[in-house]
């Protein structure tokens, strides 16, 4: 794919005027970019933009956000839930594509085995909306974890499944179901040893390598190595790079330095931030509105049956999971939300084009399955939080939230209390209704102050948040003051290295005190041990 440079930079400066746009209209900044390329796309504002390479979503933008999940995944919430998790990423997965393929075969009048394809494609989820939702929503944490565990491990199983219905549409295999469940679980077992194998060896050089650059480069060849052997080895690529990214996230976690460990998740942050984007903003490119209104009856009713489909993925698994296992059952009201956060992305769109041309009714499958992934970002993306409000999972911490407007008061006060002071030596206001502000900001002052003493004196965990936020704040003071004297020639470069390290280990450690190791909450204790 060739990308000329001035095409490059339009599509940064893009990218950044919609993140901008969705950060003032309060929306989600995926589907900004997935608007927002549709409409560049409608209006031609950048002609030559190549269409979205399979290739390129499969090979690079693939492993590295299945990676990334993985590095940064909490195993101890994956251990605690890995049955719910098994469950859905497992038979889930199979009666997701067998309901959804037969429901469209009837009602859209597919053949069996394009319509279970179509199923199979559509039943990936974009991992990087669950992901980006649900670390940032205060819900559960058991049901944050088993949806992001499940983001994590379905890909792996549809996209197994996805290849083996493929090769039966092609005429390449014989229509046997027996042997397609035995070649899913094959593959999905297969690609998990060849992901911790991977993971280990990438965790063994990590341990020997002590450079943070260095420390980089492995885990992006890690990232990479592991999803291509598996699938020359013809393995689930996606498991493996799942179960490489945890295996070095141990490693990481246990063994590497504080520095290490602070550069490496920057880099994956910003790797996968620049994917996302990437990504996002090809869908809505790649979209054509023409060939989208040619299919709008099939792709309403494609959309239902995706729904449907997901509806018997998950209610019936929870359902056995409660007669068998009550102690792991899941609650209605939660089993709601993975109806609703169910959100197709690039994936399916990058395994529609990948499609043979000589598929069976292809140009319908890519027809439709663009339709859906359009409706499912835009629809489901804004509908999300809506939805966890309303079934009463969005969790608001009230004290919190007294603690944040009584900060707010305090800052605008003292603002105003400053610039009052700078008017009237100017001479701008009269003695007389100086003193009458003055003394109404001071009362406004006090007030906030003591407020907030009385929620910290007794709220004592939300004050040690606080209180590590702000330590958080000055260790990123003392960082940009030591770069910068190293930058001037006034520390010399070992001394800057050293503190800056020491650094990097308190960020840790307010890290851990602030999350806990267990999701348990920070204590006063902590917060007194951070300094």
């Amino acid at each position: 794919m060739h990308l000329e440079m001035p095409l490059v930079i339009g599509l940064m400066v893009a990218a950044i005027v919609l993140a901008i746009a969705a950060k003032r209209a309060n929306m989600p900044y995926n589907v900004a970019l997935v608007v927002g390329g549709l409409l560049i796309s409608v209006g031609n504002l950048l002609p030559g933009v190549p269409p979205l390479n399979p290739e390129v979503v499969f090979l690079v933008c693939l492993p590295a956000l299945l990676f990334e999940g993985g590095i940064t995944a909490d195993l101890n919430g994956i251990r605690a839930n890995a049955l719910p998790i098994l469950i859905l990423s497992t038979l889930g997965m199979v009666l997701a594509i067998g309901a959804t393929g037969s429901l469209l075969h009837v009602l859209v009048d597919l053949p069996i085995w394009p319509a279970l394809l179509l199923g199979a494609l559509l039943a990936v989820t974009d991992t990087v909306s669950i992901l980006y939702a649900f670390r940032r929503a205060p819900v559960p944490s058991r049901l944050s974890g088993i949806i992001q565990g499940e983001s994590l491990f379905n890909d792996g199983t549809a996209l197994v499944a996805y290849a083996a219905i493929a090769s039966v549409v092609a005429g390449a295999a014989a229509p046997s179901i027996p042997m397609l469940a035995a070649r899913v679980l094959l593959a999905s077992a297969g690609g998990a040893v060849v992901g911790l194998a991977v993971g280990m060896l990438g965790g063994f050089v990590i341990r020997r390598t002590e450079d943070p650059l260095a420390e980089i480069m492995v885990t992006t060849a890690v990232a990479l190595a592991s999803f291509v052997v598996a699938e020359q080895l013809h393995l689930s690529g996606a498991i493996a790079a799942v179960v490489a990214g945890l295996a070095v996230g141990v490693s990481l976690r246990r063994e590497a330095s504080p520095q290490s460990q602070v550069a490496i998740h920057s880099f994956w942050e910003y790797a996968t931030f620049g994917v996302n984007t990437f990504l996002f903003l090809a869908v809505g490119l790649t979209t054509k509105p023409q060939t989208l209104r040619d299919y709008v009856p099939e792709t309403l009713i494609a959309v239902g049956c995706v729904l449907a489909g997901r509806a018997v993925a998950i209610y019936l698994p929870f359902l056995l999971l409660k007669l068998a296992r009550p102690a792991e059952a899941v609650p209605p009201r939660w089993q709601h939300v993975f109806i609703v956060g169910n959100i197709k992305g690039a994936l399916s769109i990058g395994l529609a084009l990948g499609l043979p041309a000589t598929t069976p009714g292809r140009e319908k499958l890519v027809a439709i399955a663009f339709g859906v992934t359009l409706v499912s970002l835009v629809g489901q993306g804004m509908a999300l939080t809506r939805a966890l409000k309303w079934l009463g999972l969005f969790q608001q911490d009230e004290v919190a939230l007294s603690m944040s407007e009584q900060r707010g008061r305090l800052i605008a006060s003292r603002a105003a209390h400053q610039e009052l002071a700078t008017l009237h030596e100017q001479g701008l206001v009269p003695r007389a209704a100086y003193e009458h502000l003055r003394s109404e900001y001071q009362v406004s002052i006090a007030r906030a102050e003591r407020e907030l003493r009385r929620l910290n004196e007794h709220h004592l965990a939300q004050g040690a948040k606080d209180l590590i936020a702000m330590r958080r704040r000055l260790i990123d003071a003392e960082r940009t003051a030591l770069q910068n004297a190293r930058r001037s020639g006034l520390i010399p470069e070992t001394t800057a290295e050293h503190m800056l390290a020491q650094l990097d280990e308190r960020t840790l450690n307010l890290e851990k005190m602030l999350h806990g190791a267990h999701g348990e909450e920070p204590t006063a204790e902590h917060g007194r041990k951070a300094s």
